[in-house]
């Protein structure tokens, strides 16, 4: 009599929270850039700033840089911030904007959200306005516009500077027009796990052409005509360092990259907003959970998040059981020890949010398999 021979059932493939799309004709760009030979800052670069500020329907000015952190920090730096001077921002994002701040010289003064957006309280925020407040960077958290209307009545009241943390808003809009197309400054990111990524880079967006020349000395170690040259696929032989500056400018490599996935920008959106849209309503009318407040008609989402008021460990346990990466965006800053000791206010809505978010997958062209388990996990676990 033969033995029994049990088979065991292959493993469930694991859906990460996050998964670039990189395609065959992301591949071809690279390969073509590889092939012109200038590898650093040129014509390529160029051309994906030309590209962003089509793809964001603005003639304003577009600075790229090497990554999402650079372009804040010298943002801060071209909107004139520097030593003794405070910047408000909320305590709920990662430490980018925090760090960038101090790189510039100036001081952190942190802020709560608002619990319907998870964007910047501006109530709180004019409480924290003092002599030394030059500038408030707000953050669209999940691409889900901040009360803009108030950060900008806050700036024109105290004259302050706005440097929108646009790092999760590629393509998200505001009553038809999308965020960085207008205002002050704007800061996006597209690293790894961003909508459209350039391996890793950022960019900023503003209005003034002094501010903008600025950036360029800024991006490229304060030498005053490399940029022009370097846009040629060419080098500036003669040339003057006429201030401060850093290496952030961002590669024709890298740029190759980013312009492939502009190309696609629209439908990683459309497809995005589809999943989220699943979301929303497979978990609107679960208790415990809150979804986010939006259609997604004018958002273009970063990460997907659920607030869970209860048991959030369990859930995360519960879906790694299910072979489902979960994440949390964010701690607070505040929380952090570098930043124990840094100016803020009330954090009620903050510290609450913090216990109950989580971050579920959301990818571009994300598999309908993938939506069907993360939603069944979902559902499995608070009904």
């Amino acid at each position: 009599m033969s033995a029994q021979v049990t088979v065991a059932a292959p493993p469930v493939e694991k859906i990460p929270v996050f998964v670039p799309y990189i395609g065959v004709d992301t591949l071809k760009h690279l390969t073509d850039a590889l092939d012109v030979g200038w590898l650093g800052m040129g014509a390529t670069t160029k051309e994906f700033e030309e590209r962003i500020g089509g793809f964001l329907g603005t003639q304003r000015y577009v600075v790229a840089t090497n990554t999402g952190t650079s372009a804040l920090h010298i943002a801060v730096m071209a909107a004139g911030i520097g030593p003794g001077d405070e910047v408000i921002t909320p305590s709920f994002n990662y430490v980018a904007d925090h760090q960038a701040i101090n790189m510039a010289g100036a001081s952190v003064v942190m802020c709560d959200i608002r619990d319907d957006n998870l964007g910047i309280d501006c109530e709180k925020a004019e409480r924290l306005i003092g002599e030394r407040t030059k500038a408030i960077m707000p953050l669209h958290f999940a691409g889900i516009p901040c009360d803009q209307d108030g950060v900008y009545a806050l700036a024109r009241k105290y004259g302050l500077r706005v440097i929108e943390d646009s790092t999760h808003a590629f393509g998200s809009s505001i009553d038809g027009r999308r965020i960085g197309s207008y205002g002050d400054i704007s800061v996006f990111s597209f690293d790894p796990v961003k909508l459209v990524t350039s391996v890793d880079g950022g960019c900023i967006v503003l209005e003034s052409e002094a501010e903008y020349h600025k950036l360029h000395h800024l991006r490229l170690l304060g030498v005053d005509k490399d940029t022009t040259e370097r846009y040629k696929n060419s080098r500036a032989w003669d040339y003057d360092v006429v201030g401060p500056g850093y290496r952030y400018h961002l590669t024709n490599i890298m740029a190759s990259v980013g312009i492939s996935q502009l190309k696609r920008a629209e439908d990683f959106l459309r497809t995005r907003r589809d999943v989220c849209r699943r979301y929303s309503a497979a978990f609107e009318p679960l208790d415990a959970v809150t979804v986010p407040k939006t259609d997604f008609s004018n958002v273009s989402p970063f990460i997907y998040c659920l607030r869970v008021s209860e048991r959030r460990e369990q859930f995360i346990e519960h879906m790694k059981a299910r072979n489902v990466d979960v994440g949390r965006h964010f701690i607070p800053v505040h929380r952090h020890t570098y930043y124990a000791s840094a100016r803020r206010g009330d954090m009620t809505v903050t510290e609450r949010v913090a216990g109950e978010v989580v971050t579920l997958p959301l990818h571009s062209y994300m598999r309908p398999d993938f939506v069907d388990r993360v939603i069944e996990g979902v559902v499995s676990f608070f009904n």
